[in-house]
């Protein structure tokens, strides 16, 4: 099936996020329990339906605040004017933009592929801003819970579709980690997963269904396949 849009995830997708958990803690070492309360939060809504962002928003900062309004005021001013300036600036002056992302960007838009960006957290903006690119680089820009949810929610990524006008079959996922941007297979679109190995040593085992490394397609509606960004890039030249 004819590939008609691609939906980039962000984080460890459109830059190399190794350390990446280890700054955010050196960034703010007074508050790390609040660090955790909301990676732990967060792992318990994963795949959860919500109404909207501020549906799924207030419920995060209520578990991270054990059911008080007043520490969930607190979770919230601290998630909003601490955490997301923190991983914005990390991005900024410690991560490297994946080699030739703007290029692909720009050569996808001109063969006629819409190209969409789903975060399943905010400060998308700034985030884009912080590896060159801004929110004109795509024709759709969200953060997952304003779509419902936060990945692998089935909707999140069918809501992605339909906005951009295109079936699950015809809208490539790419991302970075499986239990998230994997999800997406679920919801029959086809997944790439960027892999940290370089490419003379990914196997063909790597991917579900499978697909081998050396192969010129991508992976079909439903499957699932891992490749290192370089790989990714020379299969989409070849196909667009």
């Amino acid at each position: 099936m004819e590939i008609k849009a691609v939906i980039f995830d962000l984080d460890g997708t459109l830059y190399e996020s190794r350390h990446f958990p280890l700054r955010l803690i050196l960034a703010d070492p007074l508050h790390l329990r609040m660090l955790a309360a909301e990676r732990r939060c967060r792992k318990m809504l994963q795949g959860k339906f919500f109404g909207g962002a501020e549906d799924y928003y207030s419920k995060l900062f209520f578990l991270m605040g054990s059911g008080s309004q007043t520490a969930a005021s607190r979770c919230r001013k601290w998630f909003y004017e601490r955490y997301m300036p923190s991983q914005v600036k990390i991005i900024r002056e410690r991560m490297t933009p994946r080699p030739g992302l703007k290029e692909l960007l720009c050569g996808l838009r001109s063969a006629g592929c819409r190209v969409a960006l789903l975060s399943d957290y905010s400060a998308v903006p700034e985030k884009l801003e912080a590896v060159g690119l801004s929110v004109e680089d795509f024709d759709k820009v969200w953060e997952s819970p304003s779509l419902g949810g936060l990945k692998p929610c089935r909707e999140v990524f069918l809501n992605a579709c339909a906005a951009l006008g295109t079936a699950p079959g015809e809208t490539l996922m790419v991302g970075d980690k499986s239990a998230t941007d994997g999800g997406a297979a679920a919801a029959g679109l086809p997944v790439v997963l960027i892999s940290k190995e370089p490419s003379r040593r990914l196997p063909a085992s790597s991917c579900s269904n499978p697909i081998a490394a050396s192969s010129r397609r991508l992976p079909l509606p439903g499957e699932i396949c891992a490749m290192p960004w370089e790989v990714f890039v020379e299969k989409v030249k070849v196909i667009f």
